[in-house]
C-alpha cells in the first residue's frame, strides 16, 4: 500500500487519518485509541475530509454509514 502521511485531525473525536489512493482505503485513528479502515472511499471524499473545518462532523455525516469499515 502507498499510504499518505498521517494527518492530524485536530478534532475532539479524531486523532489522525491517512489514505491509500490505490486501494481507496481511509484509515482513521480515534482519540480513544481505536483505528478503523473505511473501504472504497473515493479520493475526492478524502480531499473533502482534509479540507473540512470539522473532521469529526464530516466523518459522521459523510463517511460513517456510507462506506464499509473494519477495526484495524
Amino acid at each position: 500500500m502507498n499510504w499518505t502521511e498521517w494527518i492530524d485531525a485536530g478534532s475532539a473525536s479524531l486523532r489522525r487519518f491517512r489514505y491509500d489512493a490505490a486501494s481507496q482505503i481511509l484509515a482513521v485513528e480515534f482519540n480513544y485509541g481505536g483505528t478503523y479502515q473505511y473501504f472504497d472511499v473515493p479520493e475526492h471524499v478524502f480531499e473533502q475530509l482534509k479540507g473540512s473545518s470539522s473532521k469529526g462532523q464530516f466523518l459522521a455525516q459523510t463517511i460513517k454509514g456510507a462506506y464499509r469499515y473494519a477495526r484495524a
